[in-house]
């Protein structure tokens, strides 16, 4: 065989290889000479580009390590004099709050949060307010604002401030003005999870429990007695207790846990809201699913959201001040009421019987031949009845299994009934057309392990 022939080969394989390059080479060349570009669109790819290149650039450089240390590192709680030292309360109410444009709820809700509170529970209780926004000025008129509107609540160390640390990368530095739509919710959900993240640490060992608000909510009447007695009563364990339905708000911990939580949310900050982040936290510590507290305690009001150009109209729909109106406002007979079931001191039996507002609420689960008894002062000569239990037909802490039953002198004092109408769905709605009627009377026919609401009894008579 000849030596040089694999020589000769190599050589033809390459000259033809360069040859189809050249081809290809002149073709693009002629393609692009003579088809027109869209120099708007390629300027917008290519700027487009950049900016998403910039923004995780900007998200890379960040670092979350040294957010979490820089956190920790002191407190920066602004207090008035002599509350520097103060020894740990049972609540700490943590608030983060941004400036909204003309659209700004902290007053509001500051306000219903106190007046939630007796005099004396106040001092159970701090109130952090975390001063989150990235502009000072803003911060600074916020801080005013609230100074100046709550001054004695200031004095008495009820509400204190956090501002975050004048920390060069603190935050991730994104213009959110370069930003797609997609990448601003990104950022701005970014920079909401770290706000949570650093107000946690900030709080961690100021009381016993810690309980998550936003800026745009309302507060229920007497809902710290509610919170405070529900962990009392707490048996069972918990993680995380629930007195809102809505996203990151009205969630109750154990201070000693928020370090960890905190932890959490900053290190899902990129990808996962709080919202989600909260309930991976608890199933992780063995609460096997959440625990809502109906009816709830706090409302979400806001409509203009912190994300500049989002509304947000998400109501929680157990809320309990939603549920103090009655269906008919009318005068009911006057009638002695007794009941067998355990009374929540605030949500008494006469509250569902009398006044357009108000309903009873047992402060225990009720049990088999438990009853709520109406002995009516005098002979009533009825058409209708309507009682209504829970938050709505169908819906948390109604009657599962009850009847209602009505008398006369002879059933009232024998209890023996021969007029018996089921609950259906918590609710009996009943045309009865009937005379001499002295007492009616609810009796529970099965266990049930939640708490009982009746919401609403009204009686027409003839």
């Amino acid at each position: 065989m000849d030596p040089r022939r694999p020589m000769f080969c190599f050589l033809f394989v390459g000259c033809v290889v360069i040859l189809q390059l050249s081809v290809l080479f002149i073709f693009f060349n002629i393609h692009m000479s003579t088809t027109p570009v869209n120099k708007q669109s390629s300027a917008t790819l290519s700027s487009s580009m950049e900016e998403t290149n910039a923004t995780h650039h900007s998200i890379h450089k960040w670092n979350k390590q040294r957010f979490l240390e820089i956190a920790k590192s002191r407190s920066r709680i602004q207090s008035a004099t002599g509350c520097q030292s103060l020894n740990p309360r049972f609540l700490t109410i943590g608030i983060p709050t941004v400036c909204r444009g003309k659209h700004q709820y902290i007053l509001s809700t500051l306000d219903s949060v106190v007046s939630g509170m007796s005099r004396g529970q106040r001092y159970e209780v701090f109130i952090i307010i975390y001063l989150a926004d990235r502009d000072r000025l803003c911060r600074q008129n916020t801080e005013k604002e609230i100074r100046d509107t709550f001054s004695s609540y200031v004095r008495t160390c009820l509400i204190r401030f956090v501002n975050p640390p004048d920390e060069p990368k603190f935050y991730p530095q994104i213009n959110s003005l370069y930003q797609i739509e997609s990448e601003k919710k990104q950022i701005w959900r970014t920079k909401q999870n770290l706000d949570f993240g650093f107000l946690l640490l900030q709080c961690k060992n100021l009381s016993t429990y810690y309980l998550q608000l936003e800026d745009d909510v309302i507060a229920a009447d007497s809902f710290y007695r509610v919170i405070k007695d529900t962990v009392i009563q707490r048996v069972t364990h918990w993680v995380c207790m629930e007195f809102i339905e809505l996203g990151f708000i009205g969630k109750l911990f154990r201070s000693r846990d928020l370090e960890s939580l905190a932890g959490m949310i900053v290190d899902w900050a990129e990808h996962t809201p709080a919202d989600d982040t909260y309930i991976e936290f608890y199933k992780r510590r063995k609460q096997k699913a959440r625990i809502l507290i109906t009816p709830t305690l706090f409302q979400h009001v806001g409509v203009h959201s912190s994300l500049q150009g989002r509304l947000q109209t998400l109501k929680d729909p157990y809320f309990e001040g939603d549920f103090q109106n009655k269906e008919f406002v009318h005068r009911n007979p006057p009638a002695k009421i007794n009941t067998s079931m355990a009374i929540d001191f605030q949500h008494l039996p006469r509250h569902c019987y009398e006044g357009s507002r108000g309903y009873f609420l047992t402060s225990a689960p009720v049990f088999k031949e438990d009853v709520f008894y109406l002995l009516f002062l005098s002979l009533q000569n009825l058409s209708k009845i309507y009682v209504q239990t829970g938050l709505g037909v169908g819906k948390g802490n109604i009657l599962r299994e009850g009847v209602l039953e009505i008398g006369g002198h002879f059933e009232c004092a024998n209890k023996v009934f021969k007029d018996v109408v089921k609950f259906h769905k918590g609710l009996v709605n009943v045309i009865v057309n009937k005379k001499d009627v002295l007492c009616i009377q609810i009796r529970v026919t099965a266990n049930q392990d939640t708490l009982l609401m009746i919401k609403e009894i009204s009686i027409f008579s003839v």
